[in-house]
């Protein structure tokens, strides 16, 4: 019996019928948050490497991030996930489609089309399981 990191996650597995939880890590390119500085050209743009703990993956291959509020720092975490692994069919499930600011200039929905990731509000759509 899995143990969930929230109701969401919870009910979205009572839906799926062949899937793993929190099966798979990934590398991505993440931004120091101390200050360095690089020793072969001395740029303070430094990156490290960080692992990803993906939320679902269907029986397909692909994976599912479950998000009910998408943070700008799980959207700079996502972003740079999918760059560095362009092999990896990576989808974005929402609890539902919310602002990415207070000024309600850009929807959850609008963040990812603009990022050409595939994206969905409430549960996992039926052809992505058949897919």
């Amino acid at each position: 019996m899995n143990t969930y990191r929230s109701k969401f996650e919870e009910r979205l597995a009572k839906d799926l019928i062949n899937f793993t939880y929190e099966c798979t890590t990934l590398l991505y390119n993440k931004r120091t948050s101390r200050k360095m500085e690089c020793l072969d050209c001395g740029s303070a743009h430094v990156l490290q490497k960080a692992k990803y703990l993906t939320d679902f993956r269907l029986s397909n291959g692909i994976y599912i991030e479950a998000k009910g509020w998408f943070k700008p720092s799980d959207r700079t975490k996502m972003e740079s996930v999918i760059k560095c692994n362009p092999d990896v069919d990576i989808r974005m499930l929402f609890q539902k489609d919310g602002w990415t600011t207070k000024k309600k200039i850009q929807k959850y929905s609008e963040w990812c089309d603009k990022r050409k990731i595939k994206w969905a509000v409430g549960k996992v759509p039926i052809e992505w399981v058949r897919e």
